[in-house]
């Protein structure tokens, strides 16, 4: 058999996830089952914060991001890490260190307690939330699979500019050109989590290092 035929893409089953969320929040309203039951469908508001804490921290980042992406004269790092900077000259004959691994930190690949940590699950699980006005379901499945694809190209680019000085060829301009090209996708990154909130009806806060 075609195996295109029995297979499922990842879409699809988005799209029959979504379909499932969406019946069971609509039966729960309409006979009345226990406030359980369509709690169950949809996310309570304090999980929907995450979502705008997230935003807030991804904003932060790209506000500060020389500031957060660059340590000077920091000499209290393992191994491992050392391995991952780039030291360049800094003020007062120091040295700086340049760690584009803070990129992920503040993106949720870092920690669980973080609030875009598998973010994309939240974000279909508040599919039936969606303001109609603003764009279908559909539209608004296809937004959270370009956000959750873009997060994590932005996380292995991140990962790529660690190593940029210690690759064959490599040096400081390599990872100065790797860093920057994470800038513009973390930047990307950030307005797919906006369009997501406007889909959701959810306010922008302001740019913010809290996690919660």
């Amino acid at each position: 058999s075609n195996t295109n035929d029995s297979s499922m893409s990842r879409r699809e089953m988005f799209h029959l996830t979504l379909k499932g969320a969406a019946s069971v929040a609509s039966a729960s309203f309409v006979v009345g089952l226990p406030t359980s039951a369509s709690a169950a469908a949809v996310p309570s508001a304090a999980d929907l914060k995450k979502l705008q804490q997230g935003h807030a921290r991804v904003q932060y980042l790209l506000n500060n991001w020389d500031t957060l992406t660059q340590s000077c004269n920091n000499k209290a790092m393992s191994d491992t890490e050392s391995k991952q900077v780039v030291r360049t000259e800094g003020g007062g004959g120091g040295f700086c260190d340049k760690s584009p691994l803070i990129v992920q930190e503040y993106l949720g690949y870092k920690s669980t307690e973080d609030p875009l940590f598998h973010v994309d699950k939240l974000m279909l699980k508040a599919a039936p939330l969606v303001d109609e006005s603003v764009m279908d379901v559909e539209d608004y499945v296809d937004l959270v699979e370009r956000y959750r694809e873009k997060a994590d190209y932005t996380s292995l680019m991140a990962y790529t500019s660690s190593w940029g000085e210690a690759n064959p060829n490599g040096g400081k301009e390599v990872v100065d050109d790797y860093l920057e090209k994470t800038r513009g996708e973390v930047k990307e990154t950030e307005q797919l989590l906006r369009k997501v909130l406007g889909a959701l009806k959810l306010e922008v806060l302001p740019a913010s290092q809290k996690r919660a």
